[in-house]
């Protein structure tokens, strides 16, 4: 249940049933459908002689909210390296952690993001510097999957353990055969896109231009790019809950390779394919439409 304010009828209503029905505080609270501790507070706060004054009440919340200054830890020099480093194309996350690294004044994350969105002394300029562009600060969290079920899905908690071991190239002995994580980028209007494939221990990145994101097409690109670029040395591929991966069926046999499947919106659990396409979505934002492009420019603007 969100918390709100009390509001100036609500305070004149606590007057009347404190002193004219001489009701508890209790009692007000389940005729308010507030908290009683909340109901204490306000008339501790606002009294005089023993009474409590609605009007007073109303007054001193106002000017309590008034008075505060948000932002208020976000010294000149500490904007000033926020702005360099978004320049630089640091996402706040990186610039928080750097931050916190050095020693220096922390602050969150998400709090450059407010000072961002905000446009706090002008910061909201440097929306264009960050992965993603979006004009309001998406909400956290998920929702529901509206779009069916990948048949014969693996969930990722049947991946091998060893996989895990990322800062070794490949399994324990795989014979140099490597996990990788799998994605697509779509372009604007849904026109185009790319499928980007990364290995979890180099970092290196397979990438290919798509028509469209229907299954057929992603899974013969990818097909024809892992066979090319990494011939035998695929081992697993994690892929998100999207339906472009419905026929993974089709690239174990191909690549001899396991298939699996983040759980829905747990994004973390493909972390590097993830970050990979935030770093694409940086110089192809969301209104680039791929059909425009071909794969040498591709080629030229990641290498």
């Amino acid at each position: 249940m969100s918390y709100s304010q009390l509001t100036l009828p609500e305070r004149h209503r606590i007057y009347i049933l404190r002193y004219q029905d001489c009701l508890s505080l209790r009692a007000i609270g389940r005729l308010l459908g507030r908290h009683c501790s909340t109901i204490a507070r306000e008339c501790q706060r606002n009294q005089l002689d023993g009474h409590y004054l609605p009007a007073e009440g109303w007054l001193s919340a106002t000017r309590r909210k008034e008075a505060k200054t948000p932002f208020l830890k976000v010294s000149s020099e500490l904007l000033a390296c926020i702005k360099s480093a978004l320049k630089q194309f640091h996402s706040p996350e990186q610039i928080a952690g750097r931050l916190e690294a050095e020693g220096q004044v922390f602050v969150s994350h998400e709090t450059i993001y407010k000072l961002i969105y905000a446009d706090y002394e002008g910061l909201g300029a440097c929306r264009k510097y960050l992965r993603q562009g979006r004009k309001v600060r998406r909400r956290r969290g998920g929702a529901k999957d509206k779009r069916g079920l990948i048949p014969k899905l693996v969930d990722i908690e049947f991946w091998p353990g060893e996989a895990e071991q990322k800062q070794v190239i490949g399994h324990w002995g795989s014979l140099g055969q490597r996990p990788w994580e799998g994605d697509t980028v779509i372009g604007a209007n849904h026109q185009g896109g790319l499928v980007t494939y990364v290995d979890r221990a180099s970092k290196f990145l397979v990438t290919g231009l798509l028509k469209n994101k229907k299954a057929g097409p992603v899974t013969a690109l990818s097909i024809r790019l892992l066979q090319s670029e990494a011939a035998g040395k695929v081992k697993t591929i994690t892929f998100d809950n999207g339906k472009e991966f419905s026929r993974h069926q089709e690239l174990t046999g191909a690549l001899e390779a396991e298939c699996y499947f983040a759980k829905p919106y747990h994004c973390w659990e493909r972390g590097l394919n993830e970050h990979t396409n935030g770093l694409l979505r940086q110089f192809f934002p969301s209104r680039q439409i791929f059909g425009q492009s071909n794969q040498s420019r591709c080629k030229g603007q990641w290498t």
